[in-house]
């Protein structure tokens, strides 16, 4: 395989489909920003698995407001359920194509700040990326001003000039003017009113000390450097002594040394012991603490399972990943449920399953039928075709009535025509195609707004113009998107992102673990590691991340193999 040709394709659209927010409450670990307005239905869902006086399945079910809802890790808006990157809730109405993850609220309808304004309750198209609202309309704060107020309505006027401010539902020019009040009105500098008042000077507070450069104020009438200093305040007279070393404070000055904290509590470390933010009283010896319990290393019998401390326990006992105490001779335990030990069996959840019969998915157990996958908690045969797994979703695609070879997912949703899917590393939105819309990461900005540089927005100083780096291209796909074609019967590279730097305009990577795979003939070949290339343009390719590892094709998709246990066994079994 020439690599040249090869690695072109894989660098120039590399995101990310990890489905990060698929799960109940889940953060994205790369650090995406979201809106603040979706935190507030993170963990809306009960986890005591009572939903309306009745027991659920919470990797089943989603509970709102004592209503269950098919479908796990759903927001609630209201007692109704939904997806928060395909809806919004504003007070408790859903928008519908709108993701919450980025969208904000006007009213009982939500909006994407991104491209429109929330102007008095009106929702309003951005005319500019810096646009402000003005009444019930939006205006542009570099070319434009907002005068009036909102007794008397606001207007938007023309700049004369940078120097124009407003005055009252005018503007006049500060350089040789002032706005005067009673009634408010420009007039010339030399006019009375134009004088500044000795009641504008801003006072200074003499409690607050003049601190110098790396200094603190600690207290009234003091300074410190955190640095090497302590500080101690006197919780009556507020004052505040600084000391030349960290030390705990008593009283508002340092405790004496052989002073300790425990919890909100002091003492002394010789004759107690803090355990767990308990105390108690030292015995010699007892130098471990299991929960709030002191207790020697050498004590015979003794075994602290998950902070508990278990007395006159039996040779050869152990304690589980998840706490409990078990004879491994005797019992396995499957999360919290203790098991006799049946040769052959293993955990497949609370549960234990054979695995030569059944196959175990997400701690749900189905009976093996031929070549069976996992899709989330269900089985399914992928070799069917009838059936799409999108990040852990089973779609059926005759029920979808979806051609199979049409079927694509964006996340854990399954897309449909006339949609886009926008990905980052970690997130996946879906939003309904829009003419001049394009993706950049996660977002999908109006390409006459913004521009794009490696999935990062910035505003466009020019109008109504595009750009070659807004210029859509294929999107990282998940591996079951891509074609049997392309990625069983011809050669394909999987490989690793080590580094990533800029000079210039250009970027270049260090890939380690290359390989080529042609499935269909059962070639693997390792390829020189590690790999180095050359990107000629930064602004034309989306964020890589150190760590990942890709595969991708010369039809130029990609796939991310990251959340893949064993990324080369994938492709593989695929064909």
């Amino acid at each position: 395989m020439e690599r040249n040709t090869m690695t072109t394709p894989l660098l120039m659209f590399v995101l990310l489909t990890l489905p990060c927010y698929s799960a109940h409450g889940q953060v994205n670990p790369f650090g995406i920003p979201v809106s603040v307005h979706a935190g507030k239905f993170y963990g809306t869902s009960p986890r005591d698995h009572v939903c309306g006086g009745l027991n659920y399945d919470v990797l089943e079910y989603t509970c709102c407001e004592g209503v269950p809802h098919n479908g796990a890790g759903l927001s609630c808006c209201g007692n109704r359920a939904f997806n928060l990157t395909q809806a919004s809730c504003c007070e408790g109405q859903l928008t519908l194509n709108v993701s919450q993850l980025v969208s904000d609220c006007c009213g009982f309808r939500a909006y994407d700040p991104l491209n429109q304004l929330c102007c008095d309750s009106r929702i309003l198209n951005r005319t500019h990326p810096h646009a402000k609202c003005c009444g019930k309309e939006c205006y542009d704060e570099d070319h434009q001003l907002c005068c009036g107020n909102i007794v008397k309505g606001r207007k938007v006027l023309t700049k004369m000039s940078s120097h124009h401010r407003c005055c009252g539902d005018h503007q006049f020019d500060q350089q040789s003017h002032c706005c005067c009040s009673e009634p408010l009105s420009p007039e010339p500098l030399n006019a009375s009113c134009c004088e500044p008042s000795s009641s504008n000077l801003t006072e200074i507070d003499a409690s607050s000390p003049n601190c110098m450069p790396g200094e603190r104020p600690c207290g009234r009438g003091a300074c410190f450097n955190p640095t090497t200093e302590s500080c101690c305040v006197n919780t009556t007279s507020l004052q505040g002594k600084r000391y030349l070393r960290h030390q705990t404070c008593c009283e508002g000055i340092p405790c004496p040394y052989n002073v300790a904290s425990c919890g909100s509590q002091v003492y002394n470390p010789v004759i107690n012991i803090c355990c767990a933010g308990q105390l108690s009283n030292r015995v010699l010896g007892k130098n471990l603490c299991c929960g709030t319990t002191p207790y020697a290393v050498e004590e015979r019998r003794v075994l602290c399972c998950n902070q508990t401390l278990h007395r006159g326990v039996e040779a050869g006992h152990q304690c589980s990943p998840g706490g409990h105490l078990y004879l491994p001779s005797r019992e396995m335990v499957c999360e919290s449920h203790v098991h006799l030990n049946n040769p052959g069996k293993h955990c497949c959840g609370e549960e234990t399953y054979n695995p030569k019969d059944e196959i175990c998915c997400n701690g749900l157990k189905h009976r093996r039928l031929g070549n069976m996958s996992c899709c989330g908690r269900k089985g399914y045969s992928p070799s069917t075709g009838q059936m799409k797994c999108c990040a852990g979703t089973l779609y059926d695609l005759q029920v979808q009535g979806m051609p199979t070879e049409d079927a694509q997912c964006c996340g854990s949703v399954l897309m449909e025509a006339g949609s886009t899917c926008c990905s980052a590393p970690g997130l996946d939105l879906l939003y309904p195609t829009q003419s001049g819309f394009t993706c950049c990461g996660h977002r999908y900005p109006n390409s006459s707004l913004w521009s794009c540089c490696a999935g990062v927005l910035h505003p466009r100083t020019e109008r109504n113009t595009t750009s070659k780096n807004m210029i859509p291209g294929p999107r990282l796909l998940p591996l079951g998107d891509l074609k049997t074609e392309d990625l069983c019967y011809t050669e394909v590279l999987l490989g690793t992102v080590e580094t990533v730097s800029m000079k210039m305009n250009e970027r270049s990577i260090v890939m380690l673990n290359a390989m080529s795979v042609q499935a269909s003939r059962g070639n693997v070949n390792a390829l020189p590691s590690p790999l180095y290339h050359t990107l000629p343009d930064h602004c034309s390719f989306p964020e890589l991340v150190p760590g990942n590892t890709y595969i991708w094709v010369k039809t130029g998709f990609i796939s991310d193999l990251s959340d893949h246990s064993s990324p080369l066994h994938s492709i593989l079994s695929r064909c």
